[in-house]
Order: structure tokens, then C-alpha cells, then sequence
């Protein structure tokens, strides 16, 4: 938490903070951030977000998903398909929803240095952590640190098969597995009042210090 409020108050960061401010415009950003690998639910994500956006047009335009994968080791064909699919599937996404000044999925395939990760953070109201199974999962508390550090409220929606599940009391909790639940799980968070919002953000930011 010390090194993320370190690099929220550096130059570098609060200039990234501003340019995203900016792109979004008064969008709602949905940060998502994972490695590319296939427990990670990067295509049930995508999946459902295009569900979402079918069953509530009237947050197109509203909204934007932006979506880091990061690369898994050199080698590991085994991965190349599933590459494949997420392009497919961001391609199908942008397609049919996309107008002149919008698209619904900002798609990134790479490594990003941490000081970019956590302007991505503070700039997006809600994070989207939702891997089919995982360890702890660090992005949920480092998400949750960089809110509180730049004094926004942020909307968690977290796997409950993370680890971080049993510790972050204030995150909204979803079965990956469960194509309906993420749809509706997301439209909950990118909807859910302010004072909520606050709330929620308020606890997680107290088990995460």
C-alpha cells in the first residue's frame, strides 16, 4: 500500500491519471487485468460483457471495458489459441457496438511497467477480477489500495474462487461458471448507487491497510 500511494502522488502517474480522465470522458472505465492463461476466465469476461451490453443498450457508449492481457512465457503454444479467441472475440465485440466516438473494448496485449497498472487503477471505477481458479490474487488488493490512495471509491467484482474472496468483505462476489450471474453482476456494479459505492469501497480499503 506504501508503494502504491509512493506512485499515485509521482508526476508520471497523475499525468496518466489525467490523459485517461480525459479518453474516457465521463465514461465508466472497467479495468481487467490478467495473464494470459486459461483459469484466468479472460473469454467468459468478454463473453459476458457483450451479453451485458445486448441485454442494457442504454449503456453503450457509457461504458468502456479495458482489458490488459498480459503475456504468457515464450513458448507456450499451448496459449496461442486461446490468443486467438480473445482477438476474435474483441473483434466481434467492437463491431457490432462500436459508433464513431466509441468503442466497447480498449484490448492491450502486453506487459505494462506497475506505475501505468495502477493509473489504469485509479482512472477506472470498477475492477473486473473474475478467474475460473487462483491463488490469492494481488490485483484485487492492489485495485483496492490505489482507490482509497486517490480518494475515489472503485467497485470490485471478484471471483469467488479467488483467494482474496474470503478477505474482501465490500466486493461484489460472482461464480465465473455462471454466464447470467457475471452479466448481471457487472450491470450491478457499473449501476449500484454512490453511497454503496462508498461503502463497500470503504470497507475493502480497511482490510486491504
Amino acid at each position: 500500500a506504501g508503494l502504491i500511494e509512493d506512485l499515485v502522488r509521482s508526476d508520471d502517474v497523475q499525468r496518466q491519471i489525467v490523459e485517461w480522465d480525459e479518453y474516457l470522458d465521463g465514461r465508466t472505465g472497467i479495468i481487467s487485468i490478467e495473464r494470459l492463461d486459461y483459469v484466468k476466465g479472460s473469454l467468459e469476461k468478454l463473453q459476458a460483457y457483450e451479453r451485458m451490453l445486448e441485454q442494457h443498450p442504454e449503456l453503450l457508449g457509457k461504458v468502456m471495458l479495458i482489458n490488459i492481457i498480459t503475456p504468457a512465457a515464450s513458448g507456450m503454444e499451448i496459449y496461442d489459441s486461446l490468443r486467438e479467441e480473445l482477438d476474435r472475440t474483441v473483434g466481434r465485440i467492437n463491431g457490432r457496438f462500436s459508433t464513431l466516438d466509441w468503442v466497447p473494448v480498449r484490448y492491450f496485449y502486453r506487459s505494462l511497467p506497475f506505475e501505468d497498472v495502477v493509473a489504469h487503477y485509479a482512472a477506472c471505477d470498477v475492477a473486473w477480477i473474475t478467474p475460473l481458479r487462483d491463488g490469492l490474487n494481488l490485483v484485487a488488493k492492489e485495485y483496492v489500495a490505489t482507490r482509497h490512495a486517490v480518494g475515489r471509491p472503485g467497485t470490485l467484482v471478484l471471483s469467488e474462487f479467488a483467494g482474496a474472496a474470503v478477505e474482501l468483505h465490500g466486493a461484489l462476489l460472482v461464480n465465473p461458471y455462471d454466464r447470467n450471474a457475471m452479466s448481471a453482476t457487472l450491470y450491478q456494479a457499473l449501476t449500484m448507487g454512490a453511497d454503496e459505492v462508498a461503502y463497500r469501497s470503504g470497507r475493502m480499503a480497511a482490510i486491504v491497510n
